[in-house]
């Protein structure tokens, strides 16, 4: 038979079917009677319904991997002054001897009976989008029945830290997730010792170094899961976010299967991972160039509404550059909030005119500073490093801190932010017009900085850096440093009154950050530092910003909360609140989506939980 008369008479008895099919089902058709067919008319542009709006990426997927993934281990802390202790039998000393033993320690049951080691439990967290080499925050606490009395002074072994669980009341391992080592950086050095639990707890600044990558990814939703849509999904992503390598370009989303996207983190977001996933979801998938261009003039509208404005001016962002004009249109507004979305924004996709307007909104605005301050840290912008340069010199301490921080996010090497390495610590000089300031990091790495070139350190007497270390004026502008150890030679330096100096002088004699740490923290009490001591300057979401009066500084009186999530950039996860844990629950896409937090970002310890789970723990 000759294929068109075959094909002929197939068409004889189908088309009759199909006829039947439409009479019997009303509004039946034939792409309506495929599976998944309407998903896929909704996804292509010009259909016959022209009232169709166009799908953003987060209409059609989940977000995945918006999580703080938390590592745990057993670690074993030597260096002590004698207030160390031997691990009782249990789980925990076991765990310490087979992760000593994989090292090659000889003789681990010796070297944990030490009265200078202390057995302790750690616990850390990979942020979102974290890349191999990143560091990381260690929290470092003995277990409950340890007869360890100080970490003072300790030095964390290099152990391996993975996520654990128990299946079966048997404890399961990943694989190795991350490194930590590093100083302990005790608790009771900001707390005091009244409770016994600050000097039996600490952290290691930056302590904690990453085993591996974390991409993001989208889920796409059931009811539209195909290899069709993840493709789309992953082309419009790349038609918006290019990495550049060289000579070469890459899109950052990969279709890996018909409902996962796998997404990396643009470098212009390393540090704003929450808004990048919002921008990335905000984007429109299959749109026309007509329908971009009446939707950029609905958003304009939008824009220069401040209740409207950083939804608005998140979805230009999500556009591309081709936004931009729409956006400068908001840099002219009268309004604040409506200049600061259009500016964050814009930073984002690295205009210059945006670095001095945030600025100025970061210098006269603390419900802006510090996502202004993250913004022009992700901008390449000669302008953004003048805008960041110029807020050293604000009144506002913590805006100065923020400041250096982005500084040295841009470029560690630059010679603004280049300063001295120590024993464990660094130290970092830099000039500034206003009053005379320094912070003490207690989180992301150990660092000392001082606002200024002429502050200086005037004890009547003495004052001591530790148990060890004692600062004496000997007049005329000099300082004697002395160091009395048990069982070691007496160590001495001298200096003059400068605090760059004195800080020389203590690492000398072999002082640490900690030492320097309770240095300060004495100056500071007996007011014997002509500067302004700082510990911790963190920011704080209780701050918004009042749209009645946007010339209040006032924390108490601003009642209008800042929609985007806290930057990663600032964010101290190991010292969140009660209120941040909300805030942070509220604004990331997986509990919004989800309704739940994942198991691996709850605040209490797999040693806490496992006890309720294994009996005789």
């Amino acid at each position: 038979m000759k294929p068109a008369l075959q094909l002929k008479l197939s068409m004889k008895w189908w088309m009759p079917c199909f006829l039947i099919a439409s009479i019997l089902l009303p509004g039946c058709s034939l792409t309506e009677s495929l599976p998944g067919s309407k998903q896929l008319k909704e996804l292509i542009p010009g259909s016959d319904d022209e009232d169709q709006q166009s799908l953003s990426v987060g209409d059609l997927t989940v977000p995945n991997g918006m999580n703080y993934l938390k590592v745990e281990s057993i670690g074993l802390v030597t260096g002590l002054n004698n207030t160390g202790s031997t691990p009782p039998s249990g789980m925990h000393r076991q765990m310490l001897i087979d992760e000593m033993q994989t090292h090659d320690v000889e003789n681990p049951n010796a070297l944990m009976s030490s009265p200078r080691t202390s057995l302790v439990l750690l616990r850390g967290y990979l942020p979102p989008g974290v890349r191999k080499g990143d560091e990381f925050d260690i929290e470092v606490r003995v277990p409950a029945h340890s007869q360890t009395t100080s970490l003072r002074d300790g030095f964390l072994l290099r152990s391996r830290m993975r996520e654990l669980a128990v299946l079966n009341q048997n404890v399961r391992t990943g694989h190795v997730a991350a490194l930590s080592e590093g100083s302990v950086l005790v608790h009771s050095l900001f707390r005091g010792e009244s409770d016994n639990t600050n000097s039996q707890s600490g952290i290691i600044l930056g302590g904690g170094i990453s085993h591996m990558d974390r991409p993001l990814g989208l889920l796409i939703k059931t009811k539209f899961s195909s290899i069709r849509t993840a493709t789309r999904v992953a082309s419009a992503i790349n038609r918006r976010f290019l990495q550049y390598t060289d000579e070469n370009s890459k899109g950052v989303a990969s279709a890996k299967s018909d409902n996962y996207v796998e997404l990396i983190v643009h470098d212009s977001y390393r540090h704003n991972v929450s808004r990048y996933m919002n921008v990335v979801r905000s984007i429109v998938v299959g749109e026309s160039d007509v329908a971009s261009h009446e939707r950029k003039e609905l958003l304009l509208a939008k824009l220069l509404e401040p209740t409207t404005a950083a939804e608005a001016a998140m979805q230009l962002e999500a556009i591309g550059a081709e936004s931009i004009p729409t956006l400068k249109q908001g840099l002219t507004s009268d309004d604040p909030e409506v200049r600061f979305y259009s500016a964050e924004s814009l930073a984002y996709l690295d205009e210059p005119d945006a670095a001095p307007a945030l600025s100025q909104l970061a210098s006269q605005h603390i419900a802006f500073r510090w996502h202004a301050m993250t913004a022009l840290a992700g901008m390449d912008h000669v302008n953004a490093l003048d805008a960041i340069t110029e807020l050293l010199n604000a009144e506002s301490a913590e805006t100065r801190v923020g400041a250096f921080r982005a500084l040295w996010t841009r470029n560690p090497n630059s010679p603004l932010v280049n300063g001295r390495k120590f024993s464990d610590f660094n130290f970092h000089q830099v000039e500034t017009s206003a009053y005379p300031l320094v912070h003490i990091a207690m989180s992301k790495r150990p660092e000392m900085v001082a606002f200024g070139n002429n502050i200086h350190v005037t004890p009547t007497d003495h004052v001591f850096a530790g148990k060890e270390i004692i600062i004496k004026n000997k007049g005329n502008g000099q300082l004697q440093i002395s160091r009395f150890s048990p069982n070691m030679a007496d160590r001495y330096a001298t200096s003059t009154t400068n605090l760059a100096d004195v800080i020389r002088a203590v690492s000398e004699v072999d002082g640490n950050y900690s030492d320097v740490v309770d240095m300060l923290q004495s100056l500071k009490k007996s007011d014997c530092i002509n500067a302004r001591v700082l510990v911790g300057a963190r920011p704080r979401p209780i701050w918004n910003f009042n749209r009645e009066d946007p010339s209040s500084t006032d924390s108490q009186t601003e009642s209008f909360e800042i929609t985007n999530p806290i930057p990663e950039l600032y964010f101290d996860r190991l010292a969140e609140t009660e209120a941040e844990t909300v805030k942070r629950n509220h604004t990331r896409a997986d509990a919004v989506i989800s309704g739940r937090t994942n198991e691996s970002d709850q605040s209490d310890s797999f040693f806490d939980r496992v006890k309720s789970v294994i009996p005789g723990i």
